[in-house]
């Protein structure tokens, strides 16, 4: 079954948790948090269209800045990230020009929707938190309302249940001192899904019930499309099936009025899970194919193996089983190269149960074993979410007490130094050095604040690096995993096709040129691939990544000193990414003919140099670009320092030293 999350309806996420359970609608692994109101607009290309052609003669304004925004939804919601994330960063551009706050308010969250939808729930996390801080500053109620949620949906993707709640229920007065009910019931909503995934199935249907109290006011509207189904896969539960079904033909109502395809299949695979569980299997598996051709429609991946699983299922219950075991091939071919855990552990669970129908008892323990082996590592990963939820709030309650500690000390030290200077009046040479220990105790107290603010923003910049190896680890693998593979298919049949075909001489060199050419984009996509992320580095360390990385150029010259053990995953793909920015901007911008690196590993930490023979320049003039900036805030993250040693005309050397204490 499909499942919604918010207003914001999206086929293809799984139907499934871990106890097997039907999930509320909720954007897998992501949820995305578009306001009600946002909703209310028309996706149609009629206009959007309008909006561009306004966009394209408007002057810039906060008119613009506005314009900018809304196209920026109806990208979207159009299912158009990349377009949505143009207009959205043209937003904050502008607004940052304008000095318009009410704009980096907009952008804010509209880029987090985005983030929160491609997997960088962190980065949103940064970005709101940031807003959130200015909002409270400028004490702006309706944008603290509407940040809160946002971050109470990105805790919701990072199912950290406790953390979501607590800013939901921070927003919810607010929006309801606003008037803002529709927003409320979007709250209510998002806070059942919340308690659907803690299995607590009556709190779940007791804030859908509420949610759609409100909606029903506005019975046209999409954003009723969500908690419609989330309503109607709870009362599946406690099997009302009539009246699950009845919100589910309304649901499909709104969707139709709207012409919307988009969210049909989340309908349609709920529908057909209303008619297994009624054993009405020739409707179950109309349903179904109907969610497999939107799947493959809106290329799905997920919705497309959910649905192979649910048509396998019903082929069970027909008594087909080899036409059941066809489906749950298929569907575990896309499991298992899209990694997806829930669906790998519905297909042994099928198995196990067709194993049982034929009276293969063997077989039946095996698959249920590998079942249960896959939801016991499930119940552990939520498990270790649970505890790392709990010790970040811990840590963070704890910093802050220590800053809040730290300015009462602070005002109470502001307070002594003015009675002390009363007091000097009267006896100063008695006084004077008591005056000085409190100067020196509020400097220490300031100091003290500023460092823990620091320590709260290399939290923050670790967290998007981190999401940045990771993101670089999974477009490495897939490049090479999937896209190889093909590649690599179409050189082989290429070559049989060479073999059963006559062909002149042009026609062979031709053909020799293609395959050379493919041969090229296979090194290529592979070079690509390794310097995403090199395997070398995660399997053998950093002396033999940032080795084989120098091999590739005949100018560097490379050396490694000192110990050469194994040191933290993170400082070492660090390492290897300022040493390969600094590499090619050696040989980009300085035009160097020879390189030097050199990395010293000692038991206190570790340091490396880059130096070229290029054209070097004044670091007291030059502005530094990107690259030279990103290696700065890498370093930064771990407390390193970095020194740069360069004249124009006499090379450059930058080294860099980080400490294992730090």
């Amino acid at each position: 079954m499909f499942a919604f999350a918010l207003p914001l309806l999206a086929p293809g996420c799984n139907s499934t948790g871990n106890n097997g359970d039907k999930q509320p609608l909720t954007q897998n692994p992501t949820t995305v948090n578009i306001a009600p109101d946002s909703l209310e607009q028309s996706t149609n290309n009629a206009q959007l269209d309008s909006l561009l052609r306004l966009a394209a003669t408007a002057k810039p304004d906060t008119n613009l800045a506005k314009l900018y925004y809304s196209i920026g939804v109806l990208f979207f919601l159009d299912n158009n990230s990349s377009k949505a994330n143009e207009y959205y960063l043209k937003l904050n551009t502008l607004s940052k020009n304008l000095n318009w706050n009410e704009g980096q308010y907009l952008f804010s969250t509209g880029y987090a929707d985005i983030l929160n939808k491609e997997g960088f729930t962190d980065s949103a996390i940064v970005i709101n938190q940031k807003m959130l801080e200015l909002s409270k500053q400028e004490m702006n109620e309706k944008w603290i309302a509407k940040i809160l949620s946002s971050l109470g949906t990105s805790y919701n993707n990072k199912q950290w249940f406790e953390t979501s709640l607590k800013y939901y229920n921070e927003a919810l007065p607010l929006l309801e001192k606003q008037g803002e009910k529709y927003k409320v019931a979007h709250i209510y909503d998002m806070m059942g899904v919340v308690y659907y995934f803690l299995n607590m199935k009556n709190e779940a249907i007791h804030y859908y019930e509420k949610s759609l109290e409100i909606s029903n006011e506005k019975p046209d509207e999409l954003s009723r499309i969500s908690v419609l189904n989330n309503y109607a896969i709870s009362l599946m539960d406690k099997q009302e099936y009539a009246k699950s079904e009845k919100l589910m033909l309304e649901a499909e109502r709104i969707c139709k009025l709207h012409n919307n395809k988009y969210f049909l299949g989340s309908i349609y695979s709920t529908f057909g899970e209303i008619a297994t569980e009624k054993y009405d299997l020739d409707k179950a598996e109309a349903y179904n194919r109907k969610v497999m051709e939107l799947a493959l429609e809106f290329s799905d991946i997920e919705g497309e193996c959910l649905a192979l699983i649910a048509l396998g299922n019903i082929e069970m219950y027909r008594g087909k089983f080899n036409q059941s075991e066809k489906y749950i091939n298929d569907a575990l071919k896309i499991a298992n190269e899209y990694d997806l855990p829930v669906e790998k552990k519905e297909y042994y669970t099928l198995l196990s149960n067709i194993a049982v129908a034929r009276h293969d008892f063997q077989s039946h323990i095996i698959f249920k074993a590998k079942a249960d082996s896959i939801e016991n590592a499930l119940a552990s990963e939520k498990t270790q979410r649970y505890a790392k939820e709990m010790e970040t709030k811990y840590e963070t309650e704890k910093k802050d007490l220590k800053i809040s500690a730290l300015e009462k000390e602070r005002q109470l030290v502001i307070g002594l130094s003015v009675a002390g200077g009363v007091v000097l009046l009267l006896a100063l040479a008695t006084f004077f050095f008591l005056w000085r220990l409190m100067i020196q105790k509020k400097r220490l107290a300031d100091s003290r604040v500023k460092q823990l603010e620091q320590e709260k923003q290399l939290v923050a910049t670790q967290a998007v690096l981190e999401g940045e190896t990771a993101e670089r680890a999974r477009l490495a693998r897939d490049l090479h995993d999937s896209l190889g593979s093909m590649l690599t298919g179409v050189k082989l049949n290429l070559m049989e096709l060479k073999k059963g075909a006559t062909l002149d001489f042009a026609e062979v060199e031709r053909f020799d040129n293609a395959v050379g050419l493919l041969d090229e984009s296979i090194s290529e996509m592979r070079r690509v691939a390794h310097h995403l992320m090199p395997e070398t580095l995660s399997r053998f360390g950093l002396k033999p990544a940032v080795g084989d990385f120098c091999k590739t150029i005949p100018s560097i010259h490379f050396n490694y000193f000192g110990d050469e053990s194994r040191l933290d995953p993170k400082i070492e793909v660090m390492v290897y990414r300022c040493i390969y920015e600094l590499v090619n901007n050696a040989l980009k911008h300085a035009g160097a003919k020879k390189i030097f690196v050199q990395i010293l590993q000692r038991s206190d930490g570790i340091a490396f140099t880059v130096e070229d023979d290029g054209c070097g320049f004044d670091p007291s003039i030059l502005t530094e670009g990107s690259g030279l900036r990103n290696i700065r805030t890498r370093v930064a993250a771990y407390n390193g320092i970095i020194n740069i040693d360069s004249k124009a005309g006499e090379g450059t050397e930058i080294n860099v030293e980080i400490r294992n204490k730090n």
